[in-house]
């Protein structure tokens, strides 16, 4: 075996602990206990220490996917994320300094911890992912890991399991939260873990084919069909919504299916080679998850949790119970009687919006907003808020005006690449990956306006890996696929 070889096969098998290493993410409570992001931030820099040994011993390994192709380069625009990711680290570093501010320093370490892992991350996704296969594997990781979390949240809901892990209380049978503390957290990570799923699914849609003719060729074709991996995962893709449907999240189940909307209708609009495919598929994802087994699962309860969102508080509102969702950690475990009004929704905003008219540019310090927002939280809201749920004004409390903006460059870099990639000139598992990709910021981003899908470990870091995979399609790539 030359040493080239034996490199290949060394940063297949780091890629695949990496794989393993998001499937377990989320099971300790979401990663979302200083232990678990310690242990995981640790394996990713160790991989990533590994990854870079590698290249350095083995340059040529990594330099090509094939054999008569040309060098993968990485994008340019990656390099800036990369760079954009680091500054938003040093700048919550700063607040630790002597010239910084910070309510809870060791709230703020942790935070700065989370950020090396994600960094990290992003730099060990560039290095190990050179090639489509790769890119298609690491997709295919993303789904795995939101599936086992789907049939385990499946299996608690359906037996009503009452127990304690790691010191939290699970109540389970009125929604499924899965491994995460609260319902919406699940839903977030799922969202991320089908937009994944799709990807996955288009990069197998989209070629070029004869048509069938005759019955003995279309009975075929659709057994073919029947018997690909493009079942199995249109399968995996079912799990994944009957587990969102029973998380009951309001937003998570509105934000997929407008996101679904949203992107099925640009790339019918952008891409005529995708457009039946994706018509198709969003079709009987409407069809078949929702209006069937939607309803088999329990969709009404999720439109009745809509429906009785009021728009204004009424004037018992106060006695109203808080929310079961998200990463409510220290708030105890309460049955809901009634749901909230948009107005007790937004009540924590508001008053954080306080916090960041204080100290716009400079902010409390990274993850220190359960430690200061009690000195601005009104009277009238009685139970504990640990986030402001809602990421964007809890971003800017923390990290100030400097720290959000960094983060909104590090989307929108991506999302126009998402934007580049999604052109009939591009190969079909390039397009694949640029519109799940593409979907999960969507789905991220109209969550974060009411919840703190950002603020989960598990979340952020998929969130991280998804946002990476769209940058590891090398410069050149389309051109080359012409010439070819």
């Amino acid at each position: 075996m030359t040493r080239q070889s034996w490199a290949r096969q060394a940063e297949r098998g780091l890629l695949g602990l990496f794989v393993v290493a998001l499937v377990w993410l989320p099971l300790p409570l979401g990663s979302n206990r200083p232990w678990a992001l310690a242990l995981f931030a640790a394996l990713v820099w160790l991989l990533l220490a590994a990854a870079g040994l590698l290249r350095i011993a083995a340059p040529a390994a990594s330099s090509s996917s094939r054999q008569g192709e040309p060098p993968a380069r990485v994008s340019w625009g990656a390099h800036m994320v990369l760079a954009l990711m680091v500054a938003f680290t040093a700048w919550c570093s700063l607040q630790l300094s002597p010239w910084g501010y910070t309510e809870d320093a060791h709230e703020t370490r942790m935070y700065v911890l989370r950020c090396v892992g994600y960094v990290g991350a992003f730099w060990l996704v560039q290095l190990l992912v050179t090639s489509d296969r790769r890119r298609l594997v690491l997709l295919g990781g993303l789904l795995g890991a939101g599936v086992i979390q789907a049939l385990i949240a499946m299996v608690l809901f359906s037996a009503g399991s009452r127990y304690e892990m790691m010191g939290f209380d699970f109540v389970q049978g009125m929604r499924a939260t899965g491994t995460f503390t609260g319902p919406d957290a699940l839903a977030s990570y799922l969202l991320t873990a089908l937009s994944a799923g799709l990807g996955l699914m288009l990069t197998q849609m989209g070629r070029s084919h004869a048509p069938s003719k005759g019955r003995h060729q279309r009975t075929r074709t659709a057994m073919e069909f029947m018997m690909s991996t493009k079942m199995l995962v249109r399968i995996l893709l079912i799990l994944l919504v009957i587990a969102l449907v029973l998380t009951r999240s309001r937003m998570g189940n509105a934000a997929f299916f407008l996101s679904l909307f949203l992107v099925g209708g640009w790339v019918m609009l952008r891409s005529p080679k995708l457009r039946r495919p994706a018509a198709i598929l969003v079709a009987s994802l409407l069809v078949i998850d929702t209006i069937v087994i939607g309803q088999w699962v329990g969709l009404s309860k999720v439109i009745d949790r809509m429906q009785a969102t009021e728009i204004a508080a009424e004037a018992d509102a106060a006695s109203a119970v808080a929310p079961a969702s998200s990463d409510a950690l220290m708030a105890p475990v309460h049955l809901v009687h009634k749901e909230e009004s948009l107005i007790e929704r937004t009540r924590p905003v508001r008053d954080a919006l306080q916090m960041l008219h204080e100290r716009p540019w400079t902010g409390f310090g990274g993850g220190a907003f359960y430690t200061a927002f009690p000195r601005y939280k009104q009277e009238s809201l009685k139970l504990p808020y640990n986030h402001a749920h809602n990421d964007y004004v809890e971003i800017a409390a923390d990290t100030g005006v400097p720290g959000l903006a960094l983060l909104a460059l590090v989307v929108l870099l991506t999302l126009g690449r998402v934007i580049q990639l999604i052109d009939d000139r591009q190969p079909s598992h390039v397009r694949g990956t640029a519109i799940g990709v593409g979907m999960g910021l969507i789905c991220a981003l109209l969550h974060a306006t009411v919840d703190l899908n950002l603020q989960i470990n598990a979340t952020a870091m998929a969130l991280t890996v998804l946002l990476a995979v769209v940058w590891t399609v090398p410069r050149g790539h389309a051109a080359a696929s012409r010439r070819k």
